[in-house]
Formats: C-alpha cells, sequence, structure tokens
C-alpha cells in the first residue's frame, strides 16, 4: 500500500442527486490508512473546485475528487494551471460518468475510492478549448442529439421504424450550423446539427459512438460532424455511420458523418454557436481553436499497468 503524506478529497455535494454525501465517512476511513494527512473540501459554486486545485493543488501528492464528470472537467482544468501536477483520483458518483469507463473504475463507490489510492497511476491527454480545458469531449450544438443515434433501446421499445420518425422530430427541432472545419491542411464545409470532438469511450452515458479504437493518451481526437439530414434514409444512413462504420474507425470525409482522428482543429461560423465542454455550458463562439495536450495529467485507474 502506497502512502501519501498530504492528500485533497474535493466531493461535490450536488452530484449523483446527492448521493455523495451518504458515503463521505466510509470514503474517509478507506483513504485514511493511505494518508498521512487528508483535507476534506467541499465544494460550494460552480468552478470553486477549479479555484480550488488551482491555488493549493501544490501542497498536496494526491488529489481526490468526487462527483460526475463536471468535478473532474473541474479538477483538471485546474491543474493544468500548475507546473508539478499532483496525480488525481476520480470516485464517479454523478449521473453520467463518461469519463468512468475509460479508465475502468468501479461502480461501487469505496472500490473507486480504493483505486484512488492503490491504482495504477495514467498519464492522459487533455483537450485545450481556446485558453480553456476539456477532459473527455467539446462538442457543439446540443449533446441531446446523441441520443438519436444510440439505437438499441429506442429500436427494442418503438421498432426501427418507429424509432426513425422519433429521431426526425428530434431533429426538425434542433438547430444546425454553417460551419467551415480546418484540419491536417483540409477545409470541410457544412450545415452540421452536432460536432463531438472527444477523448473518452463513450458520450452522454452512451458508448461505442466515439469510435472502435479510442486510445486515451495517444494524442489524438476521434471527431464525428454530423450534417443536418434533409429525409428519414439519410438520417438511416447517419445511424448506421454512426453505430456500425465507427467500429472499423474508417476515415469518412464526403458523407452525412464526417469522421476523422487529429490533434488539432479550427471551426469557424459567422454566427455565434452554442458549445458543450464535458456536459457543462461551454458558451457561444464563432471561432474555436481545439487541440490535444498529450498525457497531459496523470489519473489513478484500473487499467493495467503499461
Amino acid at each position: 500500500m502506497k502512502k501519501y503524506r498530504n492528500v485533497l478529497f474535493l466531493y461535490n455535494p450536488n452530484s449523483g442527486k446527492g448521493q455523495i454525501t451518504n458515503y463521505l465517512d466510509e470514503i474517509t476511513k478507506t483513504l485514511s490508512p493511505s494518508c498521512g494527512n487528508l483535507e476534506v473540501y467541499q465544494t460550494r459554486a460552480p468552478l470553486d473546485g477549479m479555484n480550488k486545485v488551482q491555488t493549493d493543488a501544490g501542497r498536496y501528492d494526491l488529489v481526490i475528487c468526487a462527483g460526475g464528470d463536471g468535478t473532474l472537467s473541474e479538477v483538471v482544468s485546474g491543474m493544468m494551471q500548475l507546473e508539478k501536477r499532483p496525480p488525481i483520483g476520480f470516485i464517479p458518483a454523478g449521473s453520467t460518468n463518461d469519463t468512468r469507463s475509460g479508465f475502468r473504475l468501479p461502480r461501487n463507490i469505496l472500490d473507486a475510492a480504493g483505486v484512488c489510492v492503490d491504482g495504477t497511476p495514467f498519464q492522459a491527454d487533455v483537450g485545450r478549448f481556446n485558453d480553456e480545458y476539456f477532459t473527455y469531449v467539446a462538442s457543439l450544438g446540443s449533446l441531446s442529439a446523441v441520443s438519436c443515434f444510440t439505437s438499441q433501446e429506442m429500436k427494442r421499445i418503438l421498432g426501427h421504424g418507429a424509432y426513425l420518425i422519433e429521431g426526425i422530430k428530434q431533429l426538425i427541432r434542433m438547430e444546425s450550423y454553417e460551419m467551415r472545419v480546418e484540419t491536417d491542411g483540409q477545409t470541410i464545409e457544412g450545415d452540421f446539427f452536432l460536432g463531438l470532438v472527444t477523448n473518452s469511450m463513450s458520450v452522454g452515458g452512451f458508448e461505442g459512438i466515439t469510435g472502435g479504437c479510442v486510445d486515451l493518451q495517444d494524442g489524438l481526437f476521434e471527431v464525428a460532424l454530423l450534417r443536418r439530414p434533409h429525409n428519414i434514409l439519410e438520417f438511416s444512413r447517419e445511424v448506421d455511420q454512426m453505430l456500425i462504420h465507427n467500429k472499423e474507425d474508417r476515415e469518412v470525409l464526403d458523407d452525412l458523418v464526417v469522421r476523422f482522428k487529429t490533434k488539432k482543429l479550427s471551426f469557424s461560423s459567422k454566427t455565434p454557436v452554442q458549445w458543450v465542454r464535458d456536459g457543462e455550458n461551454g458558451g457561444k463562439h464563432k471561432q474555436a481553436q481545439i487541440e490535444v495536450i498529450q498525457k497531459a495529467v496523470t489519473i489513478m485507474s484500473a487499467l493495467p499497468d503499461r
């Protein structure tokens, strides 16, 4: 069992409908044998976690956070302001937890707490969006659109035809954006209702839509740009491309779904476009410069030692 001299345990009391507060005593008991000095800190407002880490994390050998993906994103954003970055332990306690599967973290809160002190250090990529950071996804448009391309449950309930009709109804209500995307010397233009720039095994709780060969430390984003379909046949083709073609991780630049991997890309539009970073409001932007910072932070994981 490794010993840490000074450890910060930061938790968001509102994550996962507040369930984390019911486990605080048990979590601290799980962590204490490995921690010489354990400071417990409750976040009280948005960005409180980021500010705490940015101000104080240099004093700790390990920073543990409990909450949803947004809590981890705040901690990572705070870490990126530091030259010396202690490892991060993550106890998933949110409603979605897209980052949990990538690091193979247990669903059980106390088991995840154990990984924070006894797990395998994993150097993970971090995304930079203009002057801010994200851990697993930056998306243009509404992330609710992701559910249109995760068909198994809806197909089972409605049947394939009814599911496609329901998907078209959702798409009609969604705004689309005329975008110009530049990456690796290529320019892509179109009317997109959803764009995903990801470093994750899942988005919105749905696995399999980010690609079949995702590596969280390879210095590459998985990118998918989805053009607005004109009819139900085009929508059906988009569903197929998102759920089937991604298993091969093929680069597609001319079809309804534009897919590729890249280290860096830029978006531009004539009107401000709504962005979401790690499930939180990312603001409206006409210009977005996005790039990977490879192996920027260390996450305690349940992955095998490389």
